[in-house]
């Protein structure tokens, strides 16, 4: 082998290099860079893509438009309502209402199907900085009036939902 032994050491102890071994194992580093590398770069977007509801909707304006559900999606990064909202001059435009993340609404209670095609709806909300047929709702009224809540940033929502599971546990806890 030439001065080398089987463990890859030269006769005084250091080690070789150029070996089949370390040309494996720097192929495997530099491909483990590569993924770590792009990895990174795809990731970093989604990080940067969350926003605020401020940066697209007037905060210090707030509107009511009623209409028809016409599709309910419940999804990330915030769930949405599109609706067909009556006009003053007859016909319909469509309306896209903006509300909190699925995931914080999931844990709130609300399904899939919370709303439904068909279903008759009141959402209030602040209108987009744009002057699109947009809106991010403080919340969402069924035909019979009751308030479903679901807005961004539902302070008050979720402090009646914490008041409600602390009073549920206090019941339990004292055996009542």
């Amino acid at each position: 082998m030439g001065g080398f032994n089987k463990g890859g050491f030269n006769k005084g102890g250091s080690r070789k290099s150029g070996t089949r071994n370390d040309i494996i194992r720097n192929g495997r580093m530099i491909r483990t860079s590569a993924f770590v590398t792009v990895a990174a770069l795809v990731a970093t977007p989604a990080s940067w893509s969350h926003h605020n509801f401020a940066a697209h909707y007037r905060q210090d304006e707030v509107i009511e438009i009623s209409g028809v559900v016409r599709e309910f999606r419940f999804v990330n990064p915030h769930v949405r309502v599109y609706l067909e909202v009556a006009m003053d001059g007859g016909g319909t435009e469509t309306w896209m209402a903006e509300g909190d993340a699925s995931v914080a609404l999931r844990r709130s209670g609300w399904t899939e199907d919370q709303l439904m095609p068909g279903d008759s709806v009141t959402i209030v909300g602040n209108p987009a900085r744009s002057g699109a047929n947009m809106l991010g709702w403080e919340s969402v009224r069924l035909a019979d009036g009751t308030d479903i809540g679901g807005g961004d940033g539902r302070v008050g929502e979720r402090a009646r939902i914490i008041d409600g599971r602390l009073a549920e546990y206090r019941q339990q806890r004292d055996g009542q």
